[in-house]
């Protein structure tokens, strides 16, 4: 199982995740591939080096045309109270996109499914926050500073970039913001920024409030954090395997900086690294309801908004209630940062009045992901290892893309990718 930690003393934005990642060796041809379809957009990706506080830090740099640009770093626009437009051309050049436009953006790109889940989850969260802030329906949002561009490049890219790392859990112990006041396309609003609140309160992304002046979380960064996050524990005692740092923009002082940290859990006083069972403490949560008033087509719908909230598993059992009535008990598996905004999406999405819970420990055996070269093409698999057990399952999308593209079968290319582990 690979573990991210990302530690944002100093803030989250959309281009800092980026960063972060690609330093901690996720790959920049697979996210240049993936944004390849968006190369009339105006805009450049550019990965270089910059010193922050005397530390060597990785900068991704959505470089976007004067007709696209905006003033996301311009100190001045956004904390000056004098500030005027002036005669700059691009003052006011706001690139609108509705939530359905960028859906439709997302739809376009060649995603895998892990890295289309995520991204659109991200978007989401971001169509709910904004929804709530304006009061008006998600599907009748249009984001300003959000659905230029640039965000959506960072959304996917980050979301290429967890996947190309190979990460299956990542913990966000807690997002640093600021305070003061900040503008925006609306005008000047307080920080932490109404999107920003609004994604914390539907996802449990930790919150933490610092003495600095300024807006260090930015709407992006929370909304693929919050997307990404599965915990926000860390263990007790951990090993660090390796480690990138993603600049910000703006010109902090102290800088701002993001870690991404992919770590090991270590469960034993002599500091080895665990490569059995997890540490006694792997909670989880079980929810379960019945539910047999409502329609298959709002249960199938539940079920996946479940998966694309952060439900580990989400599953339906078909009961008969009370009076003999044919029903269905909606099971769903999550950890304790999405429980309280898997319930919601429950009681909204389903006719049920009560949600029954437990908190459970659990046994599970260590998941690794691998890149298995057969004689058909390159097959991903996941790999689960425990107490001297090894058990190699290719993954169901890379296995029916490869054997489309050799012309030969599914069942021929699973076998030969579960065997060459």
């Amino acid at each position: 199982m690979s573990t991210l930690f990302w530690d944002c003393q100093t803030g989250i934005s959309g281009d800092m995740a980026v960063a972060s990642l690609l330093d901690l060796g996720a790959s920049e041809e697979a996210v240049r591939a993936a944004l390849a379809p968006l190369a009339g957009e105006g805009f450049e990706l550019h990965v270089g080096r910059v010193e922050k506080a005397g530390l060597d830090c990785c900068d991704f740099d959505v470089a976007l045309d004067e007709e696209h640009d905006g003033h996301d770093h311009d100190l001045a626009y956004l904390y000056d109270p004098e500030w005027t437009p002036g005669g700059a051309p691009h003052a006011h050049g706001y690139h609108h996109r509705s939530y359905a436009q960028v859906r439709e953006v997302l739809a376009s790109l060649d995603l895998a499914p892990r890295v289309r889940s995520l991204a659109e989850k991200a978007f989401r969260l971001l169509a709910q926050a904004e929804s709530k802030a304006h009061g008006v329906p998600v599907d009748e949002v249009h984001f300003h500073e959000v659905g230029a561009i640039d965000a959506i490049v960072d959304v996917v890219a980050a979301a290429v970039c967890l996947d190309s790392l190979g990460v299956d859990e990542v913990i966000v112990p807690r997002v640093v913001e600021g305070t003061g006041m900040v503008r925006c396309q609306h005008g000047v609003i307080p920080v932490p920024v109404p999107a920003v609140v609004n994604i914390a309160a539907a996802t449990g992304l930790p919150l933490s409030v610092g003495p600095r002046q300024g807006e260090l979380v930015t709407p992006t960064g929370a909304a693929i954090a919050a997307a990404a996050m599965t915990s926000t524990l860390l263990p007790k005692r951990f090993s660090v395997k390796a480690c990138g740092m993603g600049a910000g923009k703006r010109d902090y002082d102290p800088p701002s900086i993001l870690r991404a940290l992919l770590i090991e859990d270590v469960d034993s006083g002599d500091g080895t690294a665990s490569s059995a069972a997890p540490a006694p403490g792997d909670w989880i949560w079980k929810l379960e309801c019945n539910i047999d008033d409502s329609t298959g087509e709002m249960l199938g719908a539940v079920l996946e908004d479940l998966m694309a909230a952060g439900a580990r598993d989400a599953h339906f059992l078909p009961v008969f209630m009370k009076k003999n009535r044919p029903a269905y008990e909606l099971a769903i598996i999550c950890d304790d940062a999405h429980r309280e905004a898997l319930e919601r999406i429950v009681f909204a999405e389903t006719t049920t009045i009560g949600i029954r819970r437990q908190r459970m420990e659990r046994s599970v055996m260590d998941v690794s992901w691998r890149d298995v070269e057969t004689s058909y093409g390159t097959v991903r698999v996941k790999v689960c290892e425990r107490d001297g057990l090894l058990r190699a399952y290719p993954e169901y999308d890379s296995v029916r893309a490869v054997a489309r593209a050799a012309g030969t079968d599914f069942r021929t290319v699973y076998l030969a990718a579960a065997t060459s582990v």
